[in-house]
This record gives structure tokens, C-alpha cells and sequence, in this order.
């Protein structure tokens, strides 16, 4: 079993940390290669106590790598790791905690059915009593965190969650904190509480490494963020005087992609969608409960909501793929093109290559096959244009799918489901896990699409996207409408709450 680095049994005095200005993690020349891939090619990084750095870049510039470096998962090709002025043992997961270097994941890797003490003593020598629920306790409130020592995690809300899983990380004397987009799943109104947890963390000494794609977080958040792109650090610098435009810039080595803001009005026409009291069951309660929803061409309408509320039941319904067990669905589309949230899951087919992919709405068509063949050459034709079109990351349309980075992925799915101009869009998470660049492509397809006259639904849990592209936007929690706004009169305060089953009536 682990051994608890700080004493677990007396609650940490957050004001009794070690000087603001020493450095506590020290990153020289760090450099990583997968085959001939460089993933990171000589990253040098400093943290000092007390402080909040941000790390940007695009997917596949060398992030996930890096913290796998810092963690002790993977063992560098070169360079070194300091904590404290000591070295670190590479590619040493026990030498990493040793060292007070923990780090949150985005799936929290928690026990459902165990209760808070019991997932935050998991691994440590400490077990049951009275005595460790105290300790506990007095640890989530010397952090802020109001949780009960005694709930079991499934019935913790998902910024409670994450709150435990920091939780874990303090008990353990842990004082070295990175957080993988810690605010994905979050509503608004619990971002906010978790910031004011970081920042309390952050004054007591704790220092913390946070990942994200959302530039106003850095903003808001940081004193200092670090910038890479192809695996290189391009920037790091205090976050005081710079703005998204100049983050995104650096992240993508162009002003292009950055310079996407809100989307104009649509025009909206005729109902190409009508959901009325759609209900469906789901695990034993009501995945949607007599949600209504309508869809016009040149319209986007935006679904607003946190993770596990009913955003996968009504993409389907609305998409057709499932029927609901009261209420009906009308739609008039000739052409429905479905972005699930789950690429490979749901959408494509990972074994597969990309041009069989991209081939999967029509190789049935008399241009694309035969009843006894398929005519490769026009899979592989209509695979290099769209290739092109999409600016798909891939070279030979026979590669795997599954070879691809997320942002490859997405392009991938948007350019077979969007090649054919469909009357009705449902997007669920479209942009979710995408770096800045491939945001802005996608949310750039949607708004032209919408343009031409589709009806368009984007589901999202990012608060900011859906105000961006939306000419309606309705509030999702727990399977019902809880709020509908029109643009010009959205208020991201109350959406915010209202995404937390808060807000007035």
C-alpha cells in the first residue's frame, strides 16, 4: 500500500505552506518520441509554490505526454525532472507521489460505491473508524470543499466528483496538483466553485498544473501558462497582458482559426423537426421527460447542459436513431446527418480505414458498388476530396482510422456526414476534447450549413460554445427543458444556473 507523504491524521494549515517564490518542480530538456514521432522535443517548464499555471496546445502538441512524463508513466528519451532541487526517478509512478506530484484525471477514477472516505483512504494504510471520517472531513474543509464524509460517490453531483478526486490527492500530502480539463463537465456555477477551491489551494502553497482548451479560463484562472505546439515550448509567460487572440496565435502559429467570434443571426424557416413530449426511460429513471423541441431551416438551436442530464437520449430521438416511449417525432428532413458525442464508439468504425469510413453513407449507391463489388478507385476518389475539403491530417486515404489524433477523428466524421448537405444537423459535443483550430473548423461547418438553409442542433456542456453558435438555446437537467432563451436575450448567469437545477422558477 501507499504510504501517506504528509500525516493524514491532522488536516493541513493551508497558510503554513513553503515560500511563495521557491521552486518546486523544475522541468529541463525533456524529450519524448513515440517511433518517429516527436511528442516532446526538449520542454523545459518551472512551477513554483502558490502558483497556477495553465498548459495550452493543440491536440497532439506533446501535453498528455508531458504530464505522462512528470507522473512517472513514461520514461523520457532525455532531459530531467526536479522537485524540490531533487532529481526524480524516471518513469517512476511510487517516486512521482513520493515527491507530492498528483493528478486528477478527467474520468476521476473513483469507486461508486464507496463513500467519500473510503475512495479518499483507497491505497493508504488508513481504513474505517470514526477517527479517518474526521480526518477526512477536516481535510475537504481546510480546502473548501463541503463534502460528506459519509456519501457514498454516486450520489455526488459531478462537481462534487471532482472535488473528490482533488480530495484524494490532498490527503496523500500531495502539494503538486495537475488537473486534465477540470472543467469539462462542469456547469458554469461549479467552474466557479472549483476556482475558488484553486485559488485557496493555491494561496495555502499547493501548486497546480491545469490543462484546458478554454481560453477565458486561463485568463481568469493563471498566473503563468505554457504554450506547445508540435511538442515544443513556443511561449511561457505570465498570463497578465495577454488575450485569447495572442494564446490562440501561439497555440496554432496563425491568427486564422483565432480570430472565430459569435456567429450572426440565422433566418429561421419551416420546421424540418418537432420533438412533442418525448419521453424515454433509461436505467430506471427518465432519460428525457416530455421534452419538446422544434427545429427550423436556417436556425441553430442549442442544448444546454452537464454531462449524464439526457443530452445522448435526445440526440438520438432527435436524430432518429431512437424511439421514444411517449411523445412523437416529426421530421421532414430527406437528409439527417448524426455527429454523435462517442466518435469511434458510435460514429465511426476505428478498424476500418479512412476511406472506407468516409465511404460508409454511400458505398451502397450504384456510383460507389456493385451488387457482387465495391469500385474501390471511387471510395479512394471520394475519400481524396473530402481529404481535402476538410483538411483531414492524413496523407493515404487507405491509413487506419484509429491512427488518427481526436481533431483528425471529428474532421473525419463531420466530412461523411456533412458531404451530402443535409436538411437536419444534430451535433452532440462537437467540439469537446478539439484543440482551437479544429473548434473553429467545426463550428465554422455548422454555422455555413445553418447558412444554406439546415436545421441545425448543437448539444453541448461548453457554456460559451453554445452562446456563440446559437439562434435559440434550451436548458437541459435531468431529462427536462428548464429554460428556453432567444439570442438577444441570453443571460449566461441564469443559463448557468439553470444547468445546475438552480435559478428561479
Amino acid at each position: 500500500m501507499l504510504t501517506n507523504r504528509a500525516n493524514a491524521k491532522a488536516a493541513p494549515e493551508l497558510g503554513a505552506a513553503s515560500e511563495p517564490a521557491a521552486t518546486v518542480l523544475e522541468v529541463r530538456g525533456i524529450t519524448k518520441s513515440f517511433g518517429d514521432r516527436v511528442a516532446n522535443d526538449h520542454v523545459d517548464l518551472t512551477l513554483k509554490a502558490g502558483e497556477i499555471r495553465a498548459l495550452l496546445g493543440e491536440n497532439g502538441a506533446g501535453k498528455t505526454t508531458l504530464i505522462s512524463v512528470l507522473c512517472g508513466q513514461y520514461f523520457p528519451d532525455s532531459g530531467t525532472v526536479a522537485v524540490r532541487g531533487r532529481p526524480l526517478a524516471p518513469g517512476s509512478p511510487r517516486a512521482a507521489l513520493a515527491a507530492g506530484i498528483g493528478v486528477v484525471h478527467q474520468d476521476f477514477r473513483l469507486v461508486p460505491r464507496f463513500t467519500v472516505t473510503e475512495n479518499v483512504v483507497l491505497g493508504t494504510e488508513s481504513w474505517g473508524g470514526r477517527k479517518v471520517e474526521q480526518d477526512v472531513a477536516a481535510h475537504a474543509a481546510a480546502a473548501g470543499f463541503g463534502l460528506d464524509p459519509r456519501a457514498p460517490a454516486w450520489s455526488l453531483s459531478v462537481g462534487e466528483l471532482q472535488q473528490l478526486a482533488i480530495l484524494k490527492l490532498l490527503y496523500r500530502g500531495l502539494d503538486i496538483l495537475i488537473l486534465d480539463e477540470p472543467t469539462a463537465v462542469l456547469s458554469p456555477p461549479q467552474a466557479a466553485e472549483l476556482f475558488e477551491s484553486m485559488r485557496k489551494l493555491a494561496g495555502g502553497g499547493r501548486s497546480i498544473i491545469f490543462i484546458t482548451h478554454r481560453l477565458r479560463e486561463v485568463i481568469a484562472m493563471a498566473d503563468e501558462v505554457t504554450i506547445l505546439r508540435h511538442g515544443k515550448v513556443v511561449a511561457d509567460r505570465e498570463v497578465a497582458g495577454l488575450d485569447a487572440l495572442q494564446m490562440s496565435v501561439l497555440m496554432i502559429g496563425s491568427d486564422a482559426a483565432a480570430q472565430q467570434g459569435a456567429s450572426r443571426a440565422g433566418t429561421p424557416g419551416e420546421i424540418v423537426l418537432k420533438l412533442e413530449s418525448a419521453t424515454v426511460e433509461g436505467r430506471g429513471v427518465r432519460a428525457l421527460d416530455r421534452v419538446g423541441l422544434e427545429v427550423r431551416r436556417g436556425e441553430i438551436v442549442g442544448v444546454a447542459g452537464i454531462s449524464g442530464n439526457g443530452q445522448n437520449a435526445l440526440a438520438e430521438v432527435a436524430a432518429g436513431i431512437l424511439r421514444p416511449i411517449a411523445g412523437s417525432r416529426t421530421c421532414i428532413a430527406s437528409a439527417v446527418a448524426y455527429i454523435p458525442e462517442a466518435r469511434l464508439e458510435r460514429g465511426l468504425v476505428g478498424a476500418m480505414s479512412v476511406s472506407e469510413n468516409l465511404s460508409l453513407r454511400q458505398y451502397l449507391r450504384p456510383t460507389m458498388s456493385h451488387p457482387l463489388w465495391i469500385w474501390s478507385h471511387r471510395m479512394t476518389s471520394l475519400a481524396r476530396r473530402l481529404i481535402e475539403a476538410f483538411s483531414i491530417p492524413v496523407k493515404n486515404p487507405d491509413s487506419r482510422l484509429a491512427d488518427l489524433s481526436g481533431g483528425g477523428l471529428q474532421r473525419v466524421l463531420l466530412a461523411r456526414e456533412l458531404d451530402e448537405q443535409p436538411d437536419l444537423i444534430i451535433a452532440a459535443q462537437p467540439t469537446r476534447g478539439l484543440d482551437v483550430a479544429s473548434s473553429a473548423m467545426v463550428r465554422s461547418q455548422l454555422v455555413g450549413h445553418r447558412d444554406r438553409g439546415a436545421g441545425v442542433v448543437v448539444i453541448s456542456e461548453d457554456l460559451d460554445e453554445i452562446l456563440e453558435l446559437s439562434d435559440r438555446v434550451l436548458v437541459l437537467f435531468k431529462g427536462a427543458v428548464v429554460g428556453e432563451y432567444s439570442r438577444g436575450s441570453f443571460d449566461r448567469a441564469e443559463i448557468g444556473l439553470r444547468m445546475g437545477g438552480e435559478g428561479p422558477d
